[in-house]
């Protein structure tokens, strides 16, 4: 017969066999930089948009704050990055982060060409059959009631003025 304390500690093993291996301080290091980098080239675009001022805020306002929080984040993880131990090891699930990332920004350059429609179908069926292994016969339906919805939310009902195809 086993006790209550034996079933705990078994329970406790097992638990951590199924956490990711923690992060390193140089793993931290460079999350932080990025974090860091991103925050200087947004606030760098941001201050070209015109802050404006407290009363009177302009386009820059909101994505210099935005970028200024994520130079502060990024600089209070590099500071801290020996002490951190809550963080997961960076895995071959984070290229899959970096690929999502990259696709985004490909789109945001493909809308003003050629609309959003076919950039944002495309986004959707990658990231969906590439990433997510999911099929395509589910995918491709999902991506086009997406792209369809977006289309009549954002253009026929809110009258936004985004790139367009059709």
């Amino acid at each position: 017969m086993t006790s209550a304390t034996e079933n705990a500690g078994a329970a406790v093993a097992e638990d951590d066999q199924d956490e990711a291996p923690r992060a390193g301080r140089l793993t931290n290091l460079v999350c932080g930089a990025v974090v860091t980098a991103l925050g200087a080239g947004a606030l760098y675009v941001a201050l070209d948009l015109d802050l404006g001022s407290l009363s009177r805020p302009r386009a820059g306002t909101w994505p210099a704050i935005v970028s200024t929080v994520l130079l502060v984040c990024g600089a209070l993880i590099m500071v801290r990055s020996a002490h951190f131990a809550d963080a997961e090891r960076i895995t071959r699930n984070g290229y899959r982060v970096v690929a999502a990332v990259i696709g985004l920004v490909a789109v945001a350059q493909l809308i003003p060409l050629v609309g959003f429609e076919i950039p944002s179908f495309v986004l959707l069926v990658a990231w969906m059959s590439l990433m997510e292994r999911e099929r395509l016969r589910l995918s491709v339906p999902v991506a086009l009631v997406t792209v369809a919805t977006f289309y009549l939310v954002f253009i026929q009902a809110l009258a936004v003025p985004l790139p367009r195809l059709f």
